[in-house]
């Protein structure tokens, strides 16, 4: 943890320094570390960094104070992820770091993205809630968002009926977007084992709407299964799943969407190899994983006499 903090304590001051230019602060952040290890605290590395910057020391001491209270302000204890690290995923290019809170080990194991739309059909109010049983009887995590519509009655009545779940904040850990939200936020926050926020913006960043665009890369990224519950042609969630299936994540779109005529972006998808999820389809999906799983192990331990 001190490692990865002290490499994103000295990102966001490089960040600050360079007015908010995520590029520029970024190859700063490589030319330092191309001279000296970033794992350091900053001030054991001061004449590096001047020397990469071309700024005084009084300049990037300042910077870094500011920086650092927002870090050390924070009154849980959260993890930090970097690219180095084994679960941060590979596909995501223009994210350094991620910030997480809760039970880390819920990104090691099986999950499925539920997404839908602000104003969802009754139909698709009713595929979400079959989606969560599947899931939950399976054993499998939930992701999703917070976003008004149908994540957040998602992420709810998932939390009311205690699965698994990560969310993907479009904020700082410490602030939720929509605030309409942050009591599910601090009730998922607080759940223990069975809860986990994860957010790509650090504690001194300020919540701002454009934020949803890197949320959802991350999202793209994290991501092994998506299920498109219910999206309006045009709406975000149809490029997010290009780029998540660019990166070999299945795409699933529930069947009484893609069977919309007014949804013609729908049925594209699937006419270009997403798969249809009816009732029952993820939980027929991951139970029987589960078996063959099951089986092989069982098999594995059986001697082999003739």
């Amino acid at each position: 943890m001190q490692e990865n903090l002290n490499k994103a304590l000295l990102y966001e001051t490089l960040y600050s320094l360079s007015s908010g230019n995520e590029k520029k602060a970024y190859g700063l952040y490589c030319d330092v570390a191309a001279v000296c290890s970033v794992s350091q605290p900053l001030f054991s590395i001061m004449k590096e960094v001047m020397g990469v910057t071309g700024l005084p020391d009084t300049a990037i001491s300042s910077a870094y104070n500011t920086v650092k209270h927002s870090f050390d302000s924070y009154p849980f204890n959260y993890e930090i992820l970097s690219r180095e690290d084994p679960l941060f995923p590979s596909s995501l290019k223009d994210i350094h770091f991620l910030y997480l809170f809760g039970n880390t080990s819920l990104l090691e194991g099986e999950r499925v993205t539920l997404l839908g739309m602000r104003g969802p059909t009754e139909d698709a109010r009713l595929d979400a809630v079959h989606a969560v049983g599947e899931l939950k009887s399976a054993g499998v995590t939930l992701m999703t968002t917070l976003d008004t519509g149908l994540d957040a009655y998602i992420s709810r009545y998932a939390f009311n009926q205690k699965l698994r779940q990560i969310v993907v904040l479009a904020s700082p850990l410490h602030q939720c977007v929509p605030q309409t939200q942050q009591d599910l936020m601090v009730g998922i926050a607080n759940s223990g084992p069975l809860g986990l926020l994860v957010s790509p913006f650090a504690p001194c960043r300020r919540a701002q709407k454009w934020f949803t665009v890197p949320r959802n890369d991350v999202l793209a990224a994290l991501s092994r299964t998506i299920v498109i519950i219910e999206e309006k042609d045009g709406g975000p969630l149809w490029k997010l799943c290009a780029k998540a299936g660019d990166a070999g994540c299945r795409i699933m779109i529930a069947n009484t969407c893609a069977s919309n005529p007014l949804y013609s972006y729908a049925a594209a998808f699937v006419s270009r190899g997403a798969s249809l999820y009816r009732k029952n389809d993820l939980k027929k999906m991951f139970s029987s994983a589960q078996e063959r799983k099951r089986d092989k192990k069982k098999d594995d331990g059986q001697l082999e006499l003739f």
